[in-house]
């Protein structure tokens, strides 16, 4: 269930004995990020600062299993019938692993506590809505190397170069070159990084989901974390916004991008910043930013604006 579940043993991070140190930042959210509760920086920091400590300081909170999951955060609670609601928790965009009990937070980790609708999709591993994390500031002691993978659209990867520099994001060297070579025999395009590499794809869709980890986007929420797909093709390409339930509801049009992020197993997640065709890319780059991406879980962008993913009735 919700990744608070877990109360696996925690490991350090660097803070001496008793040690203040830092802040951090929390968000509590409803219904994908489309409520916001709360929005705050708290500290200072301690070897003892775990989230759920932090959470605990923050709000009104009722748990079960020994502490080690969230029930109750001031007074929404877990609920399950037709529809089954939790409480989630991600750390600088990324879906804890193990119990808030047990994660200690580190200095300058974005901390975001979402209660949502998980029927349709429980495991929702990686946000956008910590950006730049985890591409700067790293994920429960973890700096990944950063690489930007561009698919012909130079001009859109020369922003999102720009855009991830700007927020003091390090990308390796010689990782922005254009990808036009021939699909892998297995039918995907084959990944120019390693496992240990945060990748973030640039381009058409026609071509980043050619990528073996980007075509799991194809499979619906329920595998990709996502809630969004492309339909038709060519130069008839639209992007399709999905709401709670998987289903489709917004048409965003020929000329639109999303941005949104995967991730499955324990490595880095895979970052897509991708459109119907060129234009719709540059709106996706141009979107790139902290203010924009905040407290979304993935994001639609077209000429009308920027959009959060689901579509949740009543944004």
């Amino acid at each position: 269930m919700a990744a608070a579940l877990s109360l696996l043993a925690g490991c350090g991070i660097g803070f001496g004995a008793g040690e203040q140190d830092g802040r951090a930042d929390l968000a509590i959210t409803r219904d994908y990020g489309l409520e916001v509760m709360l929005d705050e920086s708290v500290g200072p920091l301690s070897e003892s600062s775990t989230a759920m400590r932090l959470l605990d300081q923050s709000a009104d909170i009722e748990t079960s299993y020994g502490g080690g999951f969230v029930d109750s955060i001031d007074s929404i609670s877990s609920s399950s019938g037709v529809r089954s609601y939790d409480w989630f928790y991600f750390v600088n965009g990324i879906a804890a692993e193990r119990g808030a009990a047990e994660f200690v937070v580190e200095p300058g980790d974005r901390m975001w506590w979402d209660h949502r609708d998980w029927t349709d999709a429980m495991d929702i591993n990686a946000v956008v809505g910590a950006f730049p994390a985890p591409m700067k500031g790293g994920y429960d002691g973890t700096q990944w190397p950063v690489s930007v993978e561009c698919f012909s659209v130079e001009s859109a990867c020369d922003k999102v170069s720009e855009r991830l520099g700007d927020a003091g994001v390090k990308v390796d060297s010689g990782s922005t070159a254009v990808k036009t070579g021939p699909l892998s025999t297995g039918g995907s395009r084959a990944s120019a990084a390693d496992e240990g590499t945060l990748r973030v794809l640039v381009g058409r869709w026609s071509e980043v989901g050619e990528d073996e980890e980007a075509a799991r986007l194809n499979r619906g929420p329920s595998v990709s974390g996502v809630f969004a797909g492309f339909t038709g093709g060519g130069d008839q390409t639209r992007l399709i916004g999905l709401d709670e339930k998987a289903d489709p509801t917004t048409d965003f049009g020929l000329h639109s991008g999303l941005i949104a992020a995967m991730r499955r197993g324990e490595g880095p997640p895979v970052w897509l910043v991708t459109g119907t065709d060129e234009s719709g890319v540059d709106l996706a780059a141009d979107s790139l930013g902290a203010a924009q991406m905040q407290n979304r879980y993935a994001a639609a962008v077209s000429t009308g604006g920027v959009y959060s993913l689901p579509v949740v009735a009543g944004e």
